[in-house]
């Protein structure tokens, strides 16, 4: 029986992309590729909802994915789903992730394939090989996103629940995403608008987020962990460059209740050294209908400081796969500016303690 070799069917696959089938005259079908994509948390099967809703059109919703193939008999390494990777889409019928084609397992009892994957709401990555994952230079606006999964490490067929699980993940090659960026967002309010003989009509005004970097490049790096279906996390951070910039929120009138200043807002993993709010604000203080006075209150509050007025003394960076939510509440008879907790929600969640100036 004459056997159809690896190499042969990958070269189809250069060829044509309707031939993107390695195959084998083995007697069993061979099993189809697919993915399970989640976000990074511990989670069952219900957990792909949390991911899709990272997507602004779910029924859209995919990623990208390159596949490294290690043939048995052959020294070097193959592309599997080419060398500019395959786009892997979210099918609601069949429930999987799957590629824009068919791709089956192949059946070398030492052959294996290594799957680097990745979503970006921009070009995607400069380099994307089995141990190297970089955004090289990369400039961040505020609505992107960028996520990167583990490396999946030498699989050779889908997962076998009887033999691997891993956050209730059991079937498809387990892609498991982190955030690469960070999030943000300002809420702010007054404490009151009337105390029965004033009443205040605060604005703020002229606000600036100052002095953000919103350029960088982000290097990981993975190894071969030498084990059998592995997913393995990368490591690496990013180092920013370019000019700092600033984040400029339009007017917002205050009322008692939270209003975002700065809706969520991606941003670059960085320091808080340099990192402040400049706004000014007017207080508008009514006694009747003829008797008022405007004052004007012009600040410049840092969202780190090792002591004195900042948001938060005890977030001095805004990590990757982070999200930081500040609310700013303003005293308008004391003609105070106070600081709930900056806290992260979301992505991960941790409390911080409350600062009032």
């Amino acid at each position: 029986m004459k056997k159809i070799s690896v190499i042969i069917a990958i070269a189809a696959l250069a060829a044509s992309a309707a031939c993107t089938k390695i195959v084998s005259d083995d007697a069993a079908p061979a099993k189809r590729v697919t993915f399970f994509a989640a976000n990074y948390v511990p989670q069952t099967k219900a957990g792909e909802v949390s991911f899709l809703s990272e997507f602004a059109n779910p029924a859209n919703a995919q990623f990208k994915s390159k596949g490294f193939l290690h043939a048995e008999g052959v020294s070097e390494t193959q592309d599997f789903f080419g060398a500019n990777g395959e786009t892997i889409t979210w099918n609601a019928t069949a429930k999987e992730w799957a590629p824009s084609h068919d791709y089956y397992w192949p059946k070398g009892a030492s052959s294996y394939i290594n799957f680097v994957s990745w979503y970006d709401t921009g070009v995607g990555p400069t380099t994307a090989t089995e141990t190297t994952l970089e955004w090289s230079n990369r400039t961040i606006g505020t609505g992107d996103n960028i996520m990167y999964a583990d490396e999946a490490w030498r699989f050779k067929e889908n997962n076998n629940p009887a033999t691997y699980k891993l956050d209730g993940v059991s079937e498809g090659v387990p892609t498991l995403f982190h955030h690469a960026l960070s999030q943000i967002k300002i809420q702010a309010r007054a404490s009151k608008v009337t105390n029965g003989t004033a009443n205040w009509t605060i604005t703020l005004k002229e606000i600036k987020v100052k002095d953000i970097y919103n350029q960088g490049t982000l290097t990981l790096t993975n190894s071969d962990p030498n084990t059998e279906k592995t997913p393995k996390a990368w490591t690496g951070d990013w180092a920013v460059s370019g000019t700092k910039g600033n984040l400029t929120p339009a007017n917002l009138a205050l009322t008692a209740t939270n209003q975002d200043l700065l809706a969520n807002q991606s941003v670059l993993p960085q320091a808080l050294s340099g990192i402040a709010l400049e706004f000014k604000l007017e207080i508008v203080t009514a006694y009747s209908s003829t008797v008022s006075n405007t004052e004007i209150i012009t600040k410049s509050i840092p969202f780190y400081a090792a002591s004195g007025e900042a948001f938060s003394n005890s977030i001095s960076n805004w990590e990757q796969n982070k999200k930081y939510i500040y609310t700013l509440v303003i005293a308008p008879s004391e003609k105070r500016v106070l600081f709930d907790p900056a806290v992260e929600t979301a992505w991960e969640t941790v409390t911080v303690p409350d600062k009032n100036i």
